[in-house]
């Protein structure tokens, strides 16, 4: 009568062994603020990526993602391309510790000044003009660090201001203390659409294609870290410059990468479960690349 419980026993003890129960490494994945695309894109992929336990974690930004990276709080991150660049400047030694693993999308920056402020491009701002930027680590912030690093010559005499969101929009819209603010991130958004929109009596879209920095800011594999395109007519109608004849024009501006990235002491600890990680990235890619297709 015992044979039959040592069977069930026996049973029992190889499923409980079996890869499928057996206890898998969780992912913990940094991404920005819980209303913005890298969190959503952060979902995208804990969806896909049923067969290991993916932690969607918000953050204050890029370079916070970069610093929990390497600190081993967080295992993989989305990030800016620049704030490589940046962090590098600050810790050339930690980046030994992060895996480039993906392109989740292109973003652009925005460069939004009051009408009267005279600012077209972003090379005709004067240490006359404050900008607002947000806060340290902050996407807009990382990136005006890096065209200061660039060319200090030209960049650093310019004011910032930590200013963000609507706030920052409220502060460009008067003009008095801050003429422009830069707001980088993939065409269409709602803060562009919605909110900026409706100031667009006093705010106007100026252009970032300063073409001297994707000659200077360059990556430690030498590449460029910019590119370059626009942000085609009719894409914002209220804060884009009027055409010549009617309508809106185009907007050129500097465009970085999203990167994915992780920690090469987790991907070398769990080998198997980074590779499940990459195939849902891969798998999440056409919902992520829907998410910042403008509506």
């Amino acid at each position: 009568m015992f044979r039959p419980l040592l069977i069930a026993g026996a049973a029992l003890s190889a499923l409980a062994c079996s890869p499928a129960m057996a206890q898998q490494p969780s992912f913990r994945l940094c991404t920005g603020s819980d209303a913005g695309n890298y969190f959503k894109a952060g979902h995208l992929l804990k969806k896909v990526a049923t067969s290991l336990k993916v932690e969607v974690i918000p953050t204050q930004g890029s370079l916070d993602n970069l610093d929990k990276v390497t600190k081993g709080e967080c295992d993989g991150a989305f990030v800016q391309s620049d704030a490589l660049l940046v962090y590098s400047s600050r810790n050339a030694q930690a980046l030994s510790a992060i895996e480039r693993a993906g392109v989740l999308y292109q973003e652009h920056a925005h460069l939004l000044c009051n009408r009267g402020s005279k600012v077209d491009r972003v090379t005709d701002l004067t240490n006359k003009n404050t900008v607002a930027v947000g806060p340290d680590g902050s996407g807009a912030r990382t990136t005006w660090d890096a065209f200061v690093l660039a060319d200090k010559k030209r960049y650093a005499p310019v004011q910032v201001d930590a200013r963000s969101g609507v706030r920052a929009l409220s502060a460009v819209a008067d003009g008095s203390q801050v003429q422009c603010l830069l707001w980088v991130g993939a065409l269409g958004s709602s803060y562009l659409k919605n909110d900026a929109q409706q100031n667009g009596d006093r705010i106007v879209l100026a252009g970032t294609d300063d073409w001297d920095m994707g000659k200077v800011a360059k990556d430690a594999r030498g590449k460029e870290v910019y590119g370059y395109s626009e942000i085609p007519s009719g894409t914002y109608p209220r804060i884009q410059p009027g055409g010549n004849l009617y309508g809106t024009k185009a907007v050129k501006t500097i465009t970085v990468d999203a990167l994915f990235v992780a920690n090469v002491a987790w991907i070398d600890a769990n080998a198997a479960a980074y590779d499940r990680v990459l195939r849902g990235f891969a798998a999440a890619k056409p919902a992520i690349a829907e998410l910042v297709t403008p509506k």
